[in-house]
């Protein structure tokens, strides 16, 4: 564990924070010491790992943050920024994701996709980003895709509005970088989660795609979530001169 004085490093808040990639972000920058809280849509997952993390010195809480209602979102940030008065650091995790042909796509697709991927950190940002100039400091790192980065056939959707949280992140670097606001994305390739293997019928199934998802990858395996929290991780805690980047964890995938 690295830690810097007592207390922690900053308050570090991860939405999206109780799944599997969110969790292993969430124990990272914990044991990283920066103070963890916790966004959720479902609060008994989220509540148990920030009780989990919690300690005297580094504290970890829960917040509701349901990243699809505006309201939800003010009402949480809003509680946060009352009860701590800043946030030093933002992890965008999660998202939703429809499988379909573009052609099978509705404009409701495109319209939920975009409000959760997209407008939901959009309006985050722009809630916590008034603390973070006063303070002169600011982390945001964006959990993209590989998609976002070379498309993915039947994922228009969301290939397209992870692209668009890249690219607003970078006007935050042009327009605020002077300032101490620095944002990055982390685009995962392949991952092995329980929730790539519950989207399919059998076990038997999801080792299947598995199996050929490996041999799309020039390593030849699946990724891990604590390798997506290093990957976060270096980006919150290790540099202020990296700014603007799709740093992919996706064992080659999208290599150019």
């Amino acid at each position: 564990m690295t830690r810097h004085g007592p207390g922690p490093r900053g308050i570090s808040l991860v939405s999206g924070g109780s799944g599997a990639i969110g969790e292993a972000i969430c124990q990272r920058l914990h044991d990283d010491g920066w103070a963890v809280v916790v966004g959720y849509v479902s609060r008994e997952r989220a509540e148990a790992l920030a009780g989990k993390l919690h300690t005297d010195d580094v504290p970890s809480w829960a917040v509701p943050l349901d990243m699809s209602d505006s309201r939800s979102i003010r009402a949480g940030i809003g509680a946060l920024l009352a009860e701590v008065g800043r946030v030093d650091a933002v992890v965008f995790n999660g998202g939703v994701s429809r499988t379909a042909p573009f052609v099978e796509t509705t404009e409701a697709d495109w319209a939920r996709e975009a409000e959760v991927n997209f407008l939901g950190p959009v309006l985050v940002t722009r809630l916590c980003l008034p603390a973070m100039l006063e303070a002169g400091r600011g982390v945001l790192v964006g959990i993209t895709s590989e998609a976002a980065k070379v498309g993915d056939s039947g994922h228009a959707p969301y290939a397209a509005v992870k692209a668009a949280l890249h690219g607003f992140f970078r006007t935050i670097v042009r327009e605020y970088g002077r300032r101490g606001i620095i944002a990055n994305s982390v685009a995962p390739g392949p991952i092995d989660t329980p929730m790539l293997r519950y989207t399919f019928d059998s076990p038997a199934d999801a080792e299947r795609v598995i199996a050929k998802l490996r041999k799309l990858v020039p390593v030849g395996r699946l990724g891990t979530a604590d390798e997506v929290a290093a990957a976060v991780r270096f980006l919150v805690s290790d540099t202020t001169f990296v700014a603007g980047q799709h740093v992919s964890v996706g064992g080659g995938v999208s290599m150019n």
